[in-house]
């Protein structure tokens, strides 16, 4: 290997509309990312000045987030967002002297070589160019490399030439098969729904709760997504559960709040009403979360709030745009045989697919609406699907899908497999980035190359 490409120099950088992921230097097993960063900078625009930006909030300055929606809005803020990146992993290696402005000087940087996942198909070439050309010229980059998000997924889970990766983000989703182990273009699908979407419709279903509430409760062990069978079986039942916000308007005023008027009007003293809670929620610890009328989580105030069905409603707008657009995706595939194989190669990654029960509900309803089944029959209840294959005789029918399934998680990257493969892009990044940093690899944009031909030339070695 030659010098410039020792894996301790690799950089993986995942930048997100609300989060960047960052690691310097691979480790054995691959690990998970070193650093999650909000992404975000502040801005400071003065007259017949240039901009002016910073990492910490000042007086003047207003909170910038450079990618919105996967669109990059503000390409310099996104530089200098990734210039104090690379500035504070290698000001711990104690390289470089302090600038005026109290940036570090980038000495070393021209031994990192820049792996960077592009998170978005939004984003437009002059962004990505600019960005080339921001890490030649302004940060000195040994070589930068730009890889899809879906290819970085694919790659997580080995090597697949038909899949299909569900990218579940904030603020939209993206879709996108991978045919014969390349981006299939056509078929790509934007869907302006992702984990915002759920927070909008708890805050309709909570009118009382705040949208950080409604954020911390997706977040919180006891939102689920039931499936059809759990949500029989429920304390609430199928019908309970029906998402219906007109109608759930003013019903639960007293969500999430404590009754302190309870406590006061009691003949009861204090600790006696909460010594009873407390036995009551030891009894409710030995139920499913499904069969409690209520369950409870704390807010960032270290409130403790009471939910009731709303803990498994919110997310049916998001899962059925999700299914509509992945059937509609797939059927620009013309190759049946390859279009089948997507179908049975399903990746959803994105945090938004970490909630209990999305991605099998997703699954369960995809196959509910469009799996062809020979002998015409009903999905009966009692086989509800989880991530098998029902299988047909294929010679007897020539339409897909006739079966789908999740690509099964990878076995022996023990702290991804602790911590859920949502963000198996970065994983697949890692992975990718051996291939990628080689003395003969041509899927890397070299210095010399750079020279010669100037950012543009990235188009040339993506893979």
């Amino acid at each position: 290997m030659a010098p410039g490409y020792k894996e301790d120099s690799y950089l993986i950088l995942q930048p997100g509309s609300q989060y960047t992921l960052v690691r310097l230097g691979l480790e054995d097993p691959l690990g998970l990312p070193s650093h999650s960063i909000p992404t975000k900078v502040y801005r400071c625009e003065k007259e017949e000045e240039e901009t002016v930006y910073s990492m910490a909030e000042k007086e003047g300055y207003s909170e910038v987030f450079p990618i919105v929606a996967g669109h990059i809005r503000d390409v310099k803020g996104l530089q200098f967002f990734i210039k104090s990146i690379i500035t504070t992993l290698l000001k711990k290696d104690g390289d470089g002297d302090e600038e005026e402005n109290g940036h570090q000087e980038i000495t070393s940087a021209e031994l990192v070589n820049l792996l960077l996942v592009q998170a978005s198909s939004r984003w437009s070439p002059f962004a990505v160019e600019s960005i080339v050309n921001y890490a030649f010229e302004a940060l000195n980059f040994n070589s930068v490399s730009v890889i899809p998000l879906e290819l970085c997924s694919m790659f997580a889970y080995g090597s697949i030439p038909n899949a299909l990766v569900v990218d579940i983000g904030y603020e939209k989703s993206e879709i996108l098969p991978i045919v014969d182990y390349q981006l299939y273009s056509p078929a790509k699908k934007v869907v302006s729904k992702g984990g915002d979407n759920i927070n909008k419709t708890l805050c309709k279903l909570l009118p009382k709760f705040t949208h950080e509430q409604a954020e911390i409760l997706k977040k919180s062990s006891i939102f689920e997504c039931l499936s059809e069978e759990d949500a029989k079986k429920s304390f609430y039942g199928m019908e309970g559960l029906i998402e219906n916000i007109d109608m759930n308007d003013g019903e639960n005023d007293d969500d999430g709040v404590l009754d302190i008027a309870a406590i006061v009007t009691s003949e009861k003293s204090t600790r006696e009403i909460l010594e009873e809670n407390k036995k009551a929620k030891k009894k409710a610890d030995n139920r499913q979360n499904s069969e409690m009328e209520t369950n409870t989580f704390y807010d960032s105030d270290g409130s403790l709030l009471t939910v009731g069905k709303e803990r498994f409603q919110g997310c049916n707008d998001l899962i059925d745009s999700l299914v509509f657009n992945i059937y509609h995706s797939l059927r620009k595939i013309p190759d049946l045989k390859k279009r089948q194989d997507c179908y049975d190669n399903i990746i959803l990654t994105g945090q938004t697919s970490k909630i209990k029960g999305l991605k099998e509900k997703i699954i369960f309803h995809l196959f509910s609406n469009y799996v062809i089944l020979t002998d015409n029959k009903l999905l009966q209840p009692q086989s509800q699907f989880r991530n098998d294959v029902r299988t047909v005789d294929d010679s007897a029918i020539s339409q897909v899908p006739r079966h789908l399934k999740l690509v099964p998680k990878v076995e022996y990257f023990s702290e991804w497999k602790k911590n859920g493969f949502e963000d198996c892009s970065f994983l697949g990044a890692q992975i990718l980035s051996k291939q990628v940093f080689t003395s003969n690899s041509e899927l890397c944009l070299t210095r010399e190359n750079y020279n010669e031909n100037g950012p543009m030339v990235i188009w040339n070695i993506c893979l």
